[in-house]
């Protein structure tokens, strides 16, 4: 099919439909290889943790992330995380960095929440690619309404330019599923999401914005707060307490299925 909307300058295809997000069933026994997710010694190995565990026990490729329940806090962090990102050890620069992530994504969270799934950062505080769900209002996404309980699922890429670039790939409600695609192929990277409203969107395939520095892969729950009176943003956990008791925010929970994660 062809392009279908425009989003802040950034088109928004249809492609196929994503037979590895499409499986109905695991093969083989749980927690072991080609058994339709990531053992979780092999996760383990890449990923170092912030906050609580998020393996299900049995691990089934399960992972449940749940930022107010772990209260992770980091020094330039702008909300609560429950997160996995890859290793220092393991990190590679931009141009060496080949990587596959697909998961079956259920976002659990109050009306007006949004919180961050993934994410790909430069060693430091730069995003240059990002995958959130928010029910709060931007322009130009497919429902782009405050407190309505509909959470636009939204990718954001950085351009050879720097410029970040935005891409609504579809709608959910709290606790409805969508299947998630990152791909980093030596600096070029493409986010695709399939949800049940708008069928499978993707972001062009796009080259980010060159960098000498190390980069790393992130996925979980990282819920964004405010300066409840001034509406900017902060680095003060006391601060994020604030804003999510007077938005009615006191839970969160994100859920990763058949969660896959692939380098060469």
């Amino acid at each position: 099919m062809s392009i279908l909307h425009r989003t802040l300058g950034l088109p928004i295809v249809c492609v196929g439909l994503l037979g590895a997000l499409a499986q109905a069933s695991h093969a083989g026994t749980p927690d072991t290889p080609g058994a339709g997710f990531t053992p979780r010694e092999t996760l383990a190995g890449l990923f170092e943790l912030e906050g609580g565990s998020p393996y299900s026990t049995p691990y089934d490729g399960t992972l449940n992330f749940s930022a107010l329940s772990s209260k992770h806090a980091t020094p330039n962090g702008h909300g609560y995380r429950n997160e996995l990102k890859i290793r220092a050890a393991k990190r590679l620069p931009v141009e060496q960095t080949h990587e596959h992530f697909s998961a079956l994504v259920t976002p659990t969270l109050p009306v007006g929440a949004r919180t961050i799934v993934a994410q790909y950062h430069v060693e430091g505080i730069e995003t240059i690619v990002k995958v959130y769900v928010q029910d709060t209002a931007e322009a130009g996404l497919l429902d782009g309404k405050a407190g309505n309980g509909v959470f636009d699922v939204v990718a954001q890429l950085r351009d050879p330019s720097g410029k970040d670039v935005p891409a609504a790939l579809g709608t959910v409600k709290s606790g409805e599923q969508f299947a998630l695609d990152v791909r980093f192929d030596g600096g070029e990277a493409s986010v695709t999401v399939k949800s049940d409203k708008h069928g499978v969107l993707q972001t062009p395939r796009i080259r980010v914005m060159a960098d000498h520095r190390k980069i790393y892969f992130k996925f979980g729950d990282y819920l964004q707060a405010r300066d409840p009176d001034t509406g900017a943003m902060s680095t003060k956990p006391a601060v994020w307490d604030a804003y999510f008791q007077r938005n009615g925010i006191d839970s969160s929970l994100i859920t990763f299925k058949e969660t896959k994660f692939e380098r060469k």
